[in-house]
């Protein structure tokens, strides 16, 4: 008498004629569960076991019939559970499998939500999207939003990738600059960022929006965000949990003394996923190792707004 996440995941993969004829919003998990790149970028390791660590969690997190926004998400969403990438393969080849995935899911009319694992599984989320709109012939513009204490547009160390440098990859990207691509820094801390990164973002023609303006509401304010991007944009939400305030969520790669708030976090996800031009969502930093339980729910709880968010596009457009 009282379904939950866990009682939303299909017990077989659907095909997209399949999805088509069922008229609901096909959403996948996938998970990344490597931090190598943490470890590059002289973090500490942990974050390998966020997809598994999550998934323990949100079996019994989140009513499937929520009467606060009058929404049962059985009645708009298809979730499925893609698995992981390998585990036991080197960084950069987890990079090209996960690249590889999620333009696969794409392809299959997917909306994927990958779980890390470090934030250097964005530029290969995003190069996904890309190989997607190319493969699919769209004119569409992309836009990636990073919610970030950081700015993560370091230079490769010893010319590898690392969880510091997944923007600079895709700043530096002919395919993202060909596309007319709008880059966004969200929450980002003055104390946390070399002027030089920020420069060099502002000089890439990307935008910072700095966490003191994200007061006193950051839905809102990133709402205005999404809204300034073009009606034919494709949007790549990349969450890094680092932006929460370590008094919401310890259980990251690099806590935060400052940074939004658990509330902040989940609005945000909730507008995303209402915005029918987001296409795809990742969330990094996750480090069960450093604390899981209270850090976990709190990642549930992102992903089931999410979908609530998802679920409320689909009852606006048959409305």
């Amino acid at each position: 008498d009282d379904p939950r996440l866990g009682n939303l995941f299909q017990t077989h993969d659907f095909t997209p004629t399949e999805h088509k004829q069922t008229d609901k919003i096909l959403v996948t998990l996938l998970g990344f569960p490597h931090d190598e790149g943490v470890r590059r970028n002289g973090g500490r390791p942990g974050a390998a076991a966020g997809p598994s660590t999550l998934r323990s969690l949100i079996e019994r997190q989140g009513a499937l019939n929520n009467l606060e926004y009058n929404l049962d998400l059985r009645d708009f969403i298809l979730l499925t559970d893609a698995g992981d990438i390998d585990q036991s393969l080197l960084l950069e080849n987890a990079h090209s499998q996960l690249r590889a995935r999620v333009h696969s899911l794409l392809d299959q009319g997917a909306t994927p939500f990958v779980i890390g694992g470090g934030n250097d599984q964005s530029y290969p989320n995003a190069r996904g999207l890309l190989d997607h709109l190319q493969t699919s012939a769209s004119n569409s513009s992309i836009a990636v939003i990073n919610i970030d204490a950081h700015l993560d547009v370091r230079p490769l160390k010893n010319g590898l990738v690392h969880s510091g440098s997944p923007f600079r990859l895709l700043l530096e990207d002919p395919e993202y600059s060909d596309r007319k691509g709008h880059f966004v820094e969200f929450s980002a801390q003055g104390a946390q960022v070399s002027a030089e990164h920020a420069n060099y973002v502002l000089g890439k023609g990307g935008k910072i929006v700095w966490l003191r303006e994200c007061t006193p509401s950051a839905g809102r304010k990133f709402s205005e965000i999404l809204a300034s991007f073009p009606e034919e944009t494709a949007i790549f939400i990349s969450f890094d949990l680092d932006s929460v305030r370590s008094s919401d969520a310890p259980g990251v790669s690099c806590p935060a003394t400052v940074g939004l708030s658990a509330e902040d976090a989940l609005e945000i996800c909730r507008v995303s996923g209402a915005d029918k031009r987001v296409r795809i969502m990742d969330l990094s930093e996750y480090n069960p190792g450093a604390e899981s339980y209270r850090t976990g729910r709190l990642v549930g709880m992102m992903f089931y707004h999410f979908l609530l968010g998802l679920a409320t596009r689909h009852a606006q457009r048959n409305s």
